[in-house]
């Protein structure tokens, strides 16, 4: 008994050890996948820029108590279709601090409507989320602001609630 244990404690010390190195390499790996989109998005800190470029206003600021922000969207409406770009994220995400805008992160997003496959959209490796309430698939990738969730989670704990929460 003792040296099964011995056998499986040292098994997973091993395993570990090999997932440290990969996970470090993924985090690196996402960082060089979204350069581009960072340099495509850079002038969208400036809200005016945002705007002129069609992304527009649209639902209220989400947040989920207890797990973290969003931000408002500000989406471009001629973007929703099946088709993602890296480069052209169909929506902008900003945190809300006071009369304050901070651009913090990019969504993609493909209606329900416009997939027909089976299997969700997937970019930059990552499998899109079904959201049931909005009929949509969404990939948030928090470019702007570190999210000690993942680069791709929904919400970020480092956002701040929307005003009001």
């Amino acid at each position: 008994m003792k040296r099964w244990m011995t056998a499986i404690a040292s098994l997973a010390l091993a395993v570990s050890v090999l997932s440290a190195p990969a996970a470090q390499a993924s985090n690196g790996a996402d960082e060089s996948a979204v350069a581009g989109v960072r340099q495509a998005t850079s002038a969208y800190h400036n809200l005016d820029a945002a705007t002129a470029a069609n992304y527009g206003r649209l639902l209220p600021c989400f947040d989920l108590p207890g797990t973290g922000g969003m931000g408002q969207h500000y989406v471009n409406l001629s973007l929703l279709d099946a088709t993602v770009e890296a480069s052209r994220p169909e929506a902008l995400v900003y945190e809300v601090d006071g009369n304050r805008l901070q651009l913090v992160a990019v969504e993609y997003i493909v209606p329900w409507s416009a997939w027909v496959s089976t299997t969700p959209p997937q970019l930059y490796g990552r499998s899109f989320f079904s959201n049931t309430s909005l009929h949509l698939w969404a990939l948030h990738a928090w470019i702007w602001r570190p999210n000690p969730l993942g680069m791709f989670a929904n919400y970020n704990p480092n956002v701040k609630l929307c005003p009001g929460h």
